[in-house]
């Protein structure tokens, strides 16, 4: 399972509050511990459209923080890092001023515990410089902090996720992370670079992903009774069978029209996608088998924590496969509307279209292949792959909701939509006495990570 903005917020309190509750002896460690946890958090702050002005408090040679502190600050960051991670439609969530106030009073809270921890364990006076440098920034975020709490919520900003699931050491956490691996790497390759033999190797791909997770599906409605399974989960597993059995029928004509209405040069598929499979298929096989024989139901699920962890692994393996079905549509279009695709030459032979308006390319007469951009010679497929990846979407779905991440809001990536601006900064207004116009402002300034 993916950790959410609000589990990382959580966590990184339970670090404040642990450095909290800890003895720090070392001066030099504890500040440059405390400045690595100013710096993150201004830096999560400037994602939630507010900053903190800093100033150095001591300097010294990088990677001598306390060990708590420095902890406390990557928990920080990582927050920062989910929020700079997310696609154009969920950074819609920063627009949420609530939201916002919310957040930014969690994350200067946070830093506020350990700042108490700071001034508690240093000794350092207020009349002294560094000592008043201390108080003044926690006086900063003591002010922010006060403007929200926990009663206020955060809204949309919660069920924010990170792009990838938590890389785990069993098999079934390995076989999630696998899978998001697979999903990115498609999503990585040009459209345009691609042939089609790669796009029949991503139809099997997907067939062969759908048959994973229809036999870790029927492995899991296997032992539901015994493990002590809500009888809706066996009706939520029985429609992603289902769904996934519609889709296989669909993405088996799609293999057809493949082999039958197109050409290209043959060979293997060499790109991102196929040698990410290829390590999925090994963690599967790796789960599943032992030596050479499947395991059973009962063997691969003894228990019931491991069937919970089925469930969420059949979420990002089946998530990962409606999106590279998506993935593979979008490409084919590009691939027809450039008129990179061949055709038989009897197909176009065999239509009314006036020859002035087909647009294609001859090969010779003795060829009987031909390019075209005309997309009524691949209805039939672009229509086989539409309905695939439809009962693939109702299969995410239903996989989403036995996993109950169904409200969670993943991030697709930079490549099909874009990552939201960078936030800006406090704007301050003057009248200048040579022109009497306003300054406008700076411009918008970068996250800083």
């Amino acid at each position: 399972m993916r950790a959410t903005y609000e589990d990382l917020l959580r966590a990184a309190r339970r670090a404040a509050v642990e450095v909290h509750q800890a003895q720090h002896h070392d001066l030099v460690g504890l500040l440059d511990g405390w400045q690595s946890v100013l710096v993150a958090t201004r830096a999560h702050l400037r994602w939630l459209r507010d900053d903190l002005e800093l100033t150095k408090v001591l300097h010294v040679p990088a990677g001598n923080g306390d060990g708590d502190l420095v902890r406390l600050a990557r928990l920080i960051g990582t927050g920062a890092d989910l929020l700079a991670a997310q696609d154009a439609h969920n950074a819609t969530a920063l627009d949420n001023s609530a939201s916002l106030i919310a957040a930014r009073a969690e994350v200067a809270a946070i830093a506020e515990i350990a700042g108490r921890a700071v001034l508690r364990d240093s000794g350092l006076p207020r009349y002294r410089p560094m000592g008043l440098r201390v108080h003044r920034m926690m006086l900063r975020l003591h002010r922010i902090s006060r403007h929200g709490g926990p009663s206020d919520g955060l809204g949309p900003l919660r069920n924010l996720t990170t792009s990838r699931p938590q890389f785990g050491t069993d098999a079934l956490s390995s076989l999630a992370w696998s899978a998001a691996r697979w999903e990115h790497a498609h999503q990585e390759v040009e459209p345009r670079t691609l042939l089609t033999r790669d796009l029949r190797s991503g139809t099997s791909q997907l067939r062969t992903a759908c048959g994973y997770a229809w036999h870790l599906a029927d492995c899991v409605s296997s032992v539901a009774g015994e493990l002590g399974l809500d009888a809706q989960v066996l009706v939520d597993v029985g429609r992603l069978r289902e769904a996934l059995g519609a889709f296989d029928t669909g993405a088996a004509r799609a293999a057809r029209s493949w082999q039958r209405r197109l050409s290209d040069v043959g060979g293997q598929s060499a790109t991102p996608g196929e040698v990410a499979f290829l390590d999925l298929k090994s963690t599967f096989d790796a789960l599943v088998r032992s030596e050479d024989r499947l395991l059973s139901p009962k063997e691969l699920i003894p228990h019931r924590r491991q069937a919970l962890a089925a469930l969420d692994a059949l979420d990002e393996l089946v998530d990962a496969a409606a999106r590279v079905a998506r993935y593979q549509q979008a490409a084919l279009d590009d691939l027809i509307r450039t008129g990179s695709l061949f055709i038989p030459l009897r197909d176009l032979a065999s239509t009314s279209l006036p020859f002035s308006s087909r647009r294609v390319l001859h090969l010779g007469s003795s060829s009987r292949w031909t390019r075209t951009s005309i997309a009524m010679y691949f209805s039939e497929l672009t229509d086989t792959l539409a309905k695939s990846a439809a009962h693939l979407s109702i299969a995410a779905d239903v996989a989403r909701g036995l996993s109950g991440t169904t409200h969670h809001r993943r991030p697709i990536g930079d490549k099909y939509a874009r990552m939201m601006p960078p936030p800006l900064a406090t704007r301050r207004l003057f009248v200048a006495e040579s022109t009497g116009f306003p300054d406008q402002g700076p411009e918008p300034i970068s996250p800083g990570r």
